[in-house]
C-alpha cells in the first residue's frame, strides 16, 4: 500500500500522519508496519486510512 502511495519509507509515512494530526515515532510505525505490535491505536488507524484514502479493511486486510 504504501508504494502505492508513493510513501517510500517509514520516515516519509510519519511525516504524512503528522500532516494529518497523528504523532507516531518510527520505532511505533515500523512494529506496526511489520506486524510486531501488541495493538493498533484508533488515532493512528484513523490516520493511515485518511493517508492513504482507504477503508480499515484495506489497512488490515492486506496482512
Amino acid at each position: 500500500m504504501m508504494a502505492e502511495h508513493a510513501v517510500r519509507s517509514v520516515s516519509e509515512l510519519v511525516r504524512r500522519l503528522d500532516q494529518v494530526g497523528v504523532s507516531i515515532s518510527n520505532a511505533q510505525l515500523g512494529r506496526l508496519i511489520d506486524g510486531h505490535a501488541n495493538y493498533w491505536n484508533q488515532e493512528v488507524l484513523e490516520g493511515l486510512m485518511e493517508v492513504f484514502d482507504c477503508e480499515i479493511s484495506d489497512l488490515l486486510g492486506s496482512r
